[in-house]
């Protein structure tokens, strides 16, 4: 086994495409969250080895459905094959579109949308990649500049995703508080869901990544717009189980850098 991941999936090709192993616990706060009732539909975009898609199996399961059918969409066709296996694994189906997730299309909308979106940084995100994504971007209303990372469109084609009343649960990098380019995603994130809430750590949550991270909690998908957001911060994902009060922060355009919403603890951005 460890041979051939080195061989499929070395920390060298993740990198270069972007993805990072999320950590279990993190995972498995989001799809908690996320997954309200046994007969939920979920997507998890960019899944990788399927560390959601199996929690969500298992919160599925301790809602009483058997055998539950997740769903998911892939690049990397090994990183696919094998997270179809851990949710087999698992006691569920993992039903995944091997390919491009800007070119995904769906009958039918989903009720959570969870996982960790790729981060490339704008100098490794060109030609038809961009393109593509900052054409989905913009049937969300969202124009995106060529210094927008990869994240940003995703979070915008993933919202699209969803039905009415929907849940999206994204580990994103912080550069969604305060980066230039982010500022029609984070109005989007306000104007599509009636209640918005981050995460922050004060302990970096990926080493092997040059950037800080915040959870987006985000439900109430296409039921009315937000004007504020309910910030919590924790020490590292472990403290996940044991969440401090919510401090709600209001923004006077939520367009401009989110940076108010950490000022009151040591997370760095």
């Amino acid at each position: 086994m460890t041979a051939s991941y080195e061989k499929h999936d070395s920390p060298a090709l993740r990198k270069a495409r972007g993805a990072f192993f999320t950590p279990p616990p993190i995972a498995r706060f989001i799809s908690s969250w996320a997954i309200r009732h046994p007969s939920d539909r979920i997507l998890e975009p960019s899944m990788g080895d399927a560390e959601f898609l199996v929690h969500a199996v298992e919160r599925l399961q301790s809602l009483g459905r058997s055998s539950p059918e997740v769903f998911g969409s892939e690049l990397h066709a090994w990183s696919a094959e094998r997270g179809k296996q851990r949710v087999a694994e698992r006691g569920g189906t993992a039903l995944v579109d091997i390919g491009d997730f800007f070119a995904r299309e769906d009958p039918c909308p989903f009720d959570a949308v969870i996982g960790n979106p790729p981060y490339i940084r704008f100098q490794d995100f060109s030609g038809e990649q961009r393109t593509a994504a900052q054409a989905a971007a913009l049937r969300g209303g969202v124009a995106l500049t060529g210094l927008a990372s990869a994240w940003a469109a995703f979070t915008v084609h993933a919202t699209l995703k969803l039905a009415v009343g929907g849940r999206l649960g994204f580990v994103l990098p912080a550069e969604i508080l305060t980066a230039n380019y982010a500022a029609p995603v984070r109005r989007f994130i306000f104007d599509n869901f009636g209640d918005v809430e981050l995460v922050l750590f004060e302990e970096k949550v990926f080493g092997e990544a040059d950037t800080e991270t915040v959870l987006l909690l985000a439900s109430s998908f296409g039921q009315g717009a937000t004007k504020n957001a309910k910030i919590r911060q924790v020490r590292n994902a472990a403290s996940l189980t044991s969440m401090p009060p919510a401090t709600v922060w209001t923004p006077e355009d939520p367009a401009d850098r989110w940076s108010g919403a950490t000022v009151n603890g040591p997370f760095r951005i």
